[in-house]
């Protein structure tokens, strides 16, 4: 058996996150990428992922592997994956790995961007991939408040997610490495400058469901001057 390693992108917006659900009708990408590749290599493949994003979340680099029978070369696998994948998932790399290789369990890191469009009006563009804020913000104030996220805390204030999935958490506590709040130069995008976009950035070792969303939210909390109360108790 071989380890075959994949990079994916994809845009998350009609998807209901990553992980492939028992429910008729539930698109997942994991559901999508597995059916594809069962369909190309002609066995039944299962793949991990490097993290398991939500619903909406996309990602410009998702590392998957997974292992096959298939003799069929690196090269050519990405090329046909991205002719049975839907447009909104795209398979960019793949090349083989040592049988130990884990893609859920080896990362050192994950990283989330969540950008926000601060200014009086949307984007028609890029209104799937920015959430738009009209109010004026701070910022400074908005650093300020995630900055005291970093480093190991628990973080049970700071996440949300069906029973099924709060009922196999048994450990909230995470460890951020590198969190920020910064104005982005501007950026054109379809031809539209997006003045005005204020980008979060967070680097952990892992996430919880909907972490990084509610970080935001009291990032543009503490923008707006509204009192952010302590979420976020350390842990010893």
């Amino acid at each position: 058996m071989r380890n075959i390693k994949l990079l994916l992108e994809y845009d998350g917006a009609d998807f209901s996150g990553w992980q492939k659900q028992p429910e008729q009708g539930v698109r997942t990408i994991q559901a999508e990428l597995e059916g594809a590749l069962s369909t190309l290599l002609g066995e039944p493949i299962e793949t991990n992922a490097a993290g398991r994003t939500d619903a909406g979340v996309h990602a410009s680099g998702q590392v998957v592997n997974f292992f096959t029978a298939s003799s069929m070369s690196t090269r050519r696998i990405p090329y046909s994956l991205n002719a049975l994948l839907p447009n909104d998932i795209v398979a960019k790399h793949a090349e083989e790995v040592p049988r130990e290789f884990d893609a859920r369990r080896d990362p050192q890191w994950r990283e989330y961007h969540y950008y926000i469009l601060n200014r009086f009006y949307p984007s028609a563009f890029a209104d799937r991939f920015v959430h738009h804020e009209a109010r004026a913000l701070n910022v400074e104030a908005m650093d300020e408040a995630v900055s005291l996220l970093k480093g190991r805390h628990d973080f049970t204030s700071f996440y949300t997610a069906p029973a099924r999935i709060v009922n196999t958490i048994d450990n909230p506590v995470r460890t951020v490495l590198e969190i920020s709040c910064r104005r982005s130069a501007d950026i054109v995008w379809a031809g539209e400058p997006l003045e005005g976009l204020v980008t979060i950035r967070v680097r952990a070792h892992a996430f919880l469901h909907n972490m990084v969303r509610i970080i935001a939210g009291t990032a543009i909390e503490a923008g707006l001057g509204i009192p952010v109360s302590t979420r976020c108790e350390i842990h010893t």
